[in-house]
Formats: structure tokens, sequence, C-alpha cells
């Protein structure tokens, strides 16, 4: 089957196929979903590379993560996958595993394959990545983990400072002065926006806060919190970064012989799909996933069609939910 074929079939030009494959121009919903079905009736399947060699970039989507075991990142992933299949464009996944260098190959070997479009949830250090990125000329949207500063690409993330403002504010009004922050890395841009917004409501009212790397293992973050939990003053309430530290800590209360939330309280910046399988409930930062995925995905299309100038950057909000793992003093 060729695209002449789709074309009679759904009662359209060719190039209104085209349009519905790559996206370069809108079409309306109605046709968009005639020529879909007649797709999927014929089994048509466009010659990519073909068609990439033509135009000098191919109607496919490069993205970049550094991890899928982290459910945000997941669940993110999921979410582009929805939206790609909604606007008929393949997506091609790579992993950075959060390491800079493999960060630059993975993106390397996207460029190779004349991506049309890069999404990039970047690691601790891009910078070599960026500017490889900037000069291919690639239409880019970084997602998460932008910096605030002047920045070359489209960015869509939520806004963690206020977040994490606001989470503090809740601990300090339930009467909290001593709050951990348990991160993987403390360097990322993600985690020293949230740290500035935990000391934001905290330092006016003179709470003490203090951070700690987490580790890469259960065994690890076990012994770390045992040591910090021999620091003075004594943190009330935990705030992790991740589900991944959510459940480590929640194992290592039971090592430890701590009980939540009568102990210490416990917050997770991250939602976890078993929140609602531990007692007490976790209380979480709830962020809009799909609404971050949609938004870069706008963006993308924009800079694939030529239709963006100066690059944009939207903050999204995210909520904070305290049940019964925070308490109050």
């Amino acid at each position: 089957m060729t695209i002449l074929d789709v074309a009679a079939m759904a009662g359209v030009s060719v190039g209104t196929v085209s349009n519905v494959l790559n996206g370069t121009i809108t079409v309306s919903e109605a046709r968009r979903q005639r020529v879909l079905d007649v797709i999927k009736e014929l089994g048509y399947s466009p010659n990519m590379l073909a068609l990439g060699l033509r135009r000098k970039r191919s109607p496919v989507v490069g993205i970049c993560v550094p991890q899928t075991s982290i459910p945000y990142f997941s669940a993110l992933m999921e979410a582009f996958e929805e939206v790609a299949a909604a606007h008929g464009i393949e997506i091609m996944q790579v992993l950075s595993q959060g390491d800079a260098q493999i960060e630059y190959q993975r993106i390397v070997s996207l460029l190779k394959y004349r991506v049309g479009g890069l999404l990039i949830v970047p690691s601790k250090d891009p910078s070599a990545t960026y500017e490889m990125i900037a000069a291919s000329g690639v239409p880019t949207v970084v997602v998460e983990r932008a910096p605030d500063d002047d920045f070359a690409f489209d960015r869509v993330t939520f806004d963690n400072h206020a977040v994490m403002q606001r989470a503090t504010q809740g601990l300090i009004d339930r009467g909290h002065r001593s709050i951990l922050f348990i991160v993987s890395e403390a360097g990322l841009i993600v985690n020293q926006q949230r740290i500035a917004g935990m000391r934001a409501a905290a330092d006016p009212v003179g709470v003490h806060i203090r951070v700690l790397e987490g580790g890469r293992d259960q065994s690890t973050l076990t012994a770390r919190l045992a040591g910090e939990l021999q620091n003075e003053p004594r943190p009330t309430a935990i705030v992790v970064s991740t589900s991944t530290f959510a459940a480590w800590v929640l194992r290592a209360f039971r090592v430890l012989r701590i009980d939540c939330p009568r102990d210490i309280s416990l917050l997770s910046f991250e939602q976890p799909e078993w929140e609602d399988l531990v007692t007490p409930k976790l209380s979480v930062v709830s962020r809009p996933t799909r609404e971050i995925a949609r938004m870069a995905w706008t963006f993308l299309m924009r800079r694939m069609r030529n239709e963006a100038e100066i690059p944009q950057r939207i903050q999204l909000d995210a909520e904070v939910i305290f049940r019964e793992s925070v308490r109050h003093i």
C-alpha cells in the first residue's frame, strides 16, 4: 500500500495524508481521523528512512530521559506515547542513566537517524549536549531540570521552588521545626530549586533545614539516615525527592524502629503508584505529568512547523496533598 492508496480511500489529497503523518500543517479533526482510520484498515506503513532522506529529517521525535525505573519518568514516557499516537507520529526513546557522557552519545545516535525533533529530560551537566543540539538545528524542547537563566530551547516544567516552598510552609504550619530533605544528587537543578524553596519558607522563621544524598540502594540510605538521626536537632519531618526514596525510607523506619508519623513525618515529592497500599496514607506532591507532556509536545510541533521564534518557558503548578504520614506537633 502507498500514500496514494490511503489518499484515494480517505477521499483526501496526498498532501493531507502527509500532513496527518508529519504534523506539519493542522488538519481538521474529522479529516485526520478519517485518514488514520484508512491507514489502520489498509495497514499502511510509510517508509520513514526514505522520507527522512528526502526531507533531511524524519517524521520521528526522539525522546531522551534519564531512566524509566523512576515512576515519574515512566509516567512521562507513557504520556508522550499517548500524545504521539494521537498525532500519528512515531517516537524513538533513549536513556541517559543521568550521565552526561551517555546522554551526549544517545543524542548523537538520535541525530544520526535525522529525527524531526527532540524532547529531553537532561542530566546534571548537559552543556555539551545542548551545544551539539543547538549546532544541529533540530527543534528541541527541554522537559524538567531546566535552568532559570536565559536559554536556547523551549522549556516545560513545573515550579519546583514555589511548590517546595508551599510544602515546607505546610510542614511549618503543622509545627515542624527541623526538616530533612533526601535527594539523589543535591547538584541537580530541580533539587537546587527545591532546596531554595525550602529555605524561602524556613529561614525567615528559624526552621532548621538539612539535605542528605540518599545513595543508590536501600542499605546505603538506611545507614546514612541512621547517621543523620544522630545529629541535633533531630528532624521531625522528612521530605524525599522520589517515590523510590519514599519506599526506602519506610523500610529504613522499620529497621530503625521509627514510627511514622509519631516519631518522624514523611512527604514524598513524587506520587507513587503504591501510595494507597501503605499505612499511614502517604503525603505527596502530585505533579501534572500529562499536562507537562501535552505542553512540551505542543511547543515541539510549533518548532517543527517553524511557527515559533523566541524560546518560551512555561511552569505548571503542582498540588501538595497532606495525609496521615504528616502529623501536627
